[in-house]
């Protein structure tokens, strides 16, 4: 049993899956800045209820700051039965970054605006 990578990019759909557990592995003052919706902090007993529902087997998504702390928290999960687990590769900051990014108008668009409006001799 493992669990998957999931990139940032797929995130938003991802978080629309039915009876998805959402873990946050980071501490409490970077999760008051902010955090995925749904998301609940990491604790002994999330963990054990999930243990627990292990025949329910319900998706989870696990990540942290970085996405290396929350691949151990998935493998501890998948090695107790649990099938769809998932870790944010790259973490909240990749998260961060990819939100950046998508919000950013692309580079070839920004250098053909002076051009397309005249401004360039």
């Amino acid at each position: 049993m493992s669990y998957q990578d999931i990139h940032a990019s797929e995130i938003a759909d991802f978080l629309t899956t039915e009876g998805l557990v959402v873990i946050d592995q980071r501490d409490e003052h970077t999760r008051s800045k902010g955090q995925l919706p749904g998301a609940q902090p990491a604790s002994e007993a999330v963990v054990g209820k999930l243990v627990m529902q292990r025949r329910k087997n319900p998706p989870v998504l696990v990540y942290c700051y970085h996405g290396n702390q929350s691949r151990e928290l998935c493998s501890f999960l998948a090695q107790f039965g649990l099938s769809r687990v998932y870790n944010l590769e790259g973490g909240w900051q990749a998260w961060e970054g990819w939100q950046q990014q998508a919000a950013t108008p692309s580079n070839v668009a920004l250098s053909a605006f002076p051009s397309e409006k005249g401004l360039v001799g």
